[in-house]
């Protein structure tokens, strides 16, 4: 049966603009009255300043709500992006650590929970943060932007839900339009409900600052925008919109939810919940030889993700299920199909760097070898490695893969006339590969923020999010 998922989610950051603590309050209300849950995704300082004015009315409500994490100083520079886009993997996840955990500690011990969520800054978007976030317990990426999607539908990326890049699956109506807007945002609404329905289901993002209903221009677009970063004393405030228009435009916003709780065909969902709904079946299945056959034979060498008895799985997971099973080859014959059964560890990343192949060959027995070294380097980094080691040459984990691809058809295919010693010395030609999954990385286009720096890039960001592709696949619902 087809479903629609409704997910409403508030980027809570203006910690600056008093009248914006009125407007979270104001949205909160709206919700309440409606017997339904949003999600808010609150920054480090918002929640300490909210402390500072005695907004214990607004914490307490929101604890009735989903709570995610938005940074801990949002657009005070660095934000993520810039302190992250020189550094490699593993120092990456340590500086997001050192810097985020204070923010990260604030809403979970005014809260009592931990974070259903995370989403970045504006564009500050990083794959360096995902160890950091499942490391916390966050296990679901929600936000809208370009860098990283999988045709505008749930995903996994990094062993975690991904809930970004919805493209014409999100929606909002335009709050300077009025009730206008709210008119032409309902008929948004209801179109988008319909193309998914018929195309079998899926999700409905919309999203909203807060501080949209109580000022007329962005807190730090004032203060921090192209890579300004002035003294606390010398922030100014935005320009504030009167009671009235913010009470107006709150009311506004009640019938545009209104309607679509009443909608007949959805279901009003937060990033908690929805992660329960899109679970990976993957982790608690065990895979048979014949699954693994036909999840090499199918990739070959144009690796991407593959479903396999209604599991999907990453390159990554398939890599990790292949070399697993060409760990037990002996005398050149694969094992026989009763004799063992396969699963995934709890999360393998993707390598940290690009290494070109130096081989164009080697025998049997070496490449089995390279492939047990890579399961045993899996197992005990989470991780695929960067390159593997035949006779002092690299090889690229992306033509181990193809090559194993090959290799695991060739040995099912075999009448096994060789003998044993025969077998493990004959010639493997080592093939090329390509994750084809690389271009779901969007590289031009994704830093147009205005609180970056003018002519801001970040090609490092970029290469580590195409290195991290090996995780993506689809999310699907468990209905």
């Amino acid at each position: 049966m087809s479903k629609v998922y409704v997910l409403f989610w508030f980027d809570v950051e203006d910690f600056m603009t008093p009248q914006s603590d009125d407007a979270l309050k104001g949205i909160i209300d709206i919700f309440d009255s409606l017997k339904i849950k949003g999600t808010f995704k609150l920054v480090g300082e918002k929640v300490r300043i909210l402390k500072k004015r005695r907004r214990e009315d607004i914490i307490n409500a929101l604890k009735r709500h989903d709570i995610g994490y938005h940074t801990d100083l949002h657009s005070i520079h660095p934000t993520p992006v810039e302190y992250l886009k020189d550094l490699g993997w593993e120092e990456g996840i340590k500086e997001f650590e050192r810097r985020e955990r204070l923010g990260f500690e604030e809403v979970v011990n005014t809260f009592d929970m931990t974070p259903s969520c995370y989403g970045q800054p504006g564009a500050s978007w990083a794959p360096q943060v995902y160890p950091v976030l499942k490391e916390w317990g966050i296990s679901m990426y929600l936000d809208e932007a370009e860098h990283i999607g999988l045709n505008e539908k749930p995903f996994w990326y990094c062993g975690m839900l991904n809930i970004i890049r919805l493209r014409q699956n999100t929606t909002r109506y335009n709050l300077d339009l009025g009730y206008e807007g709210v008119k032409i945002g309902i008929n948004n609404f209801d179109s988008i409900v319909k193309r998914l329905l018929d195309e079998g289901g899926g999700v409905i993002s919309i999203w909203y600052h807060p501080c949209e209903f109580a000022t007329y221009e962005f807190w730090d677009a004032v203060n921090f925008s192209g890579g300004r970063n002035p003294e606390k004393t010398n922030w100014i405030l935005p320009k504030v919109k009167s009671y009235q228009k913010m009470k107006r435009e709150l009311e506004f916003f009640s019938e545009y939810v209104k309607h679509i709780v009443s909608h007949p065909d959805i279901q009003i969902t937060t990033a908690k919940e929805i992660y329960d709904i899109y679970s990976d079946k993957s982790k608690n299945k065990i895979f048979s030889m014949n699954d693994i056959i036909y999840l090499a034979e199918s990739i070959n060498s144009s690796i991407r993700y593959c479903e396999v008895n209604n599991v999907v799985l990453s390159p990554a997971e398939i890599f990790y299920l292949v070399l697993s099973l060409l760990v037990d080859v002996e005398e050149g014959k694969l094992p026989k199909i009763s004799e063992k059964k396969f699963n995934l560890p709890p999360i393998i990343y993707g390598p940290t760097k690009r290494v070109n192949s130096e081989l164009l060959s080697c025998n049997q027995r070496d490449f089995l070898s390279a492939c047990k070294w890579t399961v045993e380097f899996i197992n005990k980094n989470s991780r695929v490695p960067d390159s593997i080691k035949i006779e002092d040459k690299n090889i690229s984990p992306i033509d181990i893969f193809a090559t194993a691809n090959t290799l695991i058809s060739s040995l099912n295919r075999s009448k096994n006339k060789l003998s044993p010693e025969e077998a493990l010395s004959s010639t493997i030609k080592i093939r090329k590969g390509t994750l084809i999954l690389e271009d779901q990385v969007k590289e031009e286009g994704v830093w147009n923020w205005i609180i970056l720096p003018k002519d801001f890039n970040a090609p490092n960001i970029i290469e580590l999010a195409k290195l991290q592709t090996w995780t993506l696949k689809p999310a699907y619902p468990s209905y």
